[in-house]
């Protein structure tokens, strides 16, 4: 089947290519959701791919307005009006000759203009011209008939609220309904598509987030790995942390492509050790990322040189690489996407996340963070990219607390960092309390951080440590 590339970031790819050419698609939702920008971005990517869009308003916006608007993205191109841009005012026709001349006057502008896309913008303003529901369902059925004829991609656009888009007679001509929404949370104003219905091809369902940016609509597609995604193979291979003494409690290291939780209280040494893991990589030729919601990444330089580890030559050379994401400004529907992206673009064999508890700070729907952490973890995972997530535990002396909201379920190790009392000191230890596939170490150690880096001493002979 031919299809019609929409050329906006990520959206072929939901719905498989593209929109089947000579359809019949519904825009739908709320004043100021997205969904003029939507077509109109569609429409200028067609202009560059040699497509002709008629451009049908029953608003009266002048196209002086509707230009001063759409100037501010990078889409729109003023040498495509008049040529590949057609636009014309149908509400004129509405108000002066009445809605039985509307299939006359689009016949005579699809056939003076022989447009590849036709885009009617608001249908849901001719639907509250009629006088009952009656006379405009024959009006829908008559315009259906006629489109099938013309062999046009068609995008009606319209104010719907969602529970209208199962009762109203024109969803039920549509051959795509897509259905944008905003969601308010605590501190982003969000965006949401649905595609509710697509003949003739696959689609992703669920809500993906967009964006409106200077480039246009950016789509986010919703994570959910299923099907043969959730089949990989499992190498044989280990990851090591270049620290002697833990190296030898792993056994060698842990299984290439796992995932481990690093988790412990504040002042522990979480990001010192994840960050150690990525410099051992490097030594080896692999290529590490680190992404910080806590630190920046001069900070991270910084204590690295004072532990005396080299950095500035892997930065150099690409095989390491340190972002730094403000929890404040963190999103997590975005961000779960781009961290996929960055890992498959730049090629990375390790990923520290440190940490995930920034994640779950900034989602208000704990469930929904756990099902993308989950998602995240399985993408990787398939990958073969060995990850560390870091996670805070707030209760610096608790004995074998790992996670809030069960999330140790993902982990297929997990390294416990925890402060002990002895003899009115205060002393690091750390313990194995899984390692998938390895026979490791169960002693309880004790570590230090010095400015020689980490240091992993003998077993601690304290009886009790973990109740």
């Amino acid at each position: 089947m031919e299809k019609l590339k929409t050329g906006i970031k990520n959206l072929d790819g939901i719905i498989s290519g593209g929109i089947p050419l000579y359809s019949l698609n519904i825009v739908s939702g709320s004043p100021g959701s997205g969904k003029t920008i939507f077509v109109q971005n569609i429409i200028f990517n067609s202009a560059r791919n040699g497509l002709k869009s008629l451009y049908l308003t029953t608003i009266s916006e002048s196209q002086f307005k509707m230009v001063r608007h759409l100037q501010e993205f990078e889409f729109f191109s003023d040498d495509f009006l008049g040529d590949k841009f057609i636009y014309s005012d149908l509400g004129a026709v509405l108000r002066k000759q009445g809605t039985e001349k509307v299939l006359e006057y689009l016949t005579e502008m699809i056939k003076r203009h022989q447009p590849h896309i036709l885009v009617i913008d608001s249908f849901k303003a001719i639907r509250d011209i009629f006088p009952d529901e009656k006379t405009f369902k024959a009006f829908v059925f008559d315009l259906a008939a006629a489109l099938s004829i013309w062999e046009v991609t068609v995008f009606l656009v319209g104010e719907y609220e969602e529970k209208e888009l199962t009762l109203l007679s024109e969803f039920a001509i549509a051959d795509g309904i897509f259905h944008l929404y905003g969601q308010e949370e605590k501190r982003f104003q969000k965006r949401y598509l649905r595609i509710l219905k697509m003949r003739g091809t696959n689609f992703e369902q669920g809500e993906h987030l967009f964006q409106i940016s200077p480039a246009g609509i950016e789509v986010y597609p919703r994570i959910k790995p299923e099907g043969k995604e959730l089949q990989y193979e499992v190498k044989p291979g280990k990851k090591g942390f270049g620290i002697t003494g833990l190296d030898e409690m792993l056994n060698g290291g842990f299984r290439e492509g796992t995932i481990t939780l690093i988790t412990g209280g504040t002042g522990t040494g979480k990001t010192a050790l994840a960050l150690k893991f990525l410099l051992d990589g490097a030594e080896k030729g692999e290529n590490g990322l680190f992404l910080s919601f806590e630190e920046p990444v001069s900070q991270l330089i910084d204590n690295a040189h004072h532990l005396g580890w080299e950095t500035d030559k892997y930065l150099a050379d690409g095989r390491l690489d340190i972002k730094f994401i403000s929890p404040i400004e963190l999103d997590v529907d975005k961000h779960a996407f781009e961290i996929l992206d960055m890992v498959s673009n730049k090629k990375i064999d390790r990923l520290v996340i440190d940490s995930i508890s920034s994640f779950e700070s900034s989602v208000s729907d704990i469930q929904k963070y756990k099902d993308y952490l989950w998602a995240i973890a399985q993408q990787i995972k398939r990958r073969h990219i060995t990850v560390i997530f870091t996670v805070l535990n707030e209760d610096l002396f608790s004995p074998a607390s790992v996670t809030k909201n069960q999330i140790s379920l993902l982990a297929d190790n997990i390294i416990i960092l925890r402060y002990v009392e002895e003899n009115s000191s205060i002393k690091k230890v750390l313990g194995i309390l899984k390692a998938r596939g390895t026979n490791h170490d169960r002693d309880i150690r004790e570590y230090e951080i010095t400015l020689n880096g980490i240091n992993v001493l003998g077993k601690l002979d304290k009886a009790n440590m973990l109740r």
